[in-house]
């Protein structure tokens, strides 16, 4: 008897329009991703931000200071 049966509920294949534009970026494979941001640090390192770089630089000026005291 279909008289006693429940209907099935309709699909929709709707998609808001905020998530249509994030597709694009779940289509994008984790290694793109990674390749983006070492390309992206890879451009921000400096001779200047270098650890080593500071250390020889704060040496140099306290060299400095020290000659300079002695003309005094």
């Amino acid at each position: 008897m279909e008289f006693f049966k429940q209907r099935k509920n309709k699909r929709f294949s709707y998609t808001p329009k905020h998530l249509r534009d994030q597709d694009d970026t779940t289509k994008k494979s984790v290694e793109a991703q990674w390749e983006e941001v070492r390309a992206a640090n890879k451009r921000k390192k400096s001779i200047f931000t270098t650890l080593p770089f500071l250390v020889l630089f704060l040496i140099g000026v306290l060299v400095i200071l020290y000659i300079l005291s002695r003309y005094e």
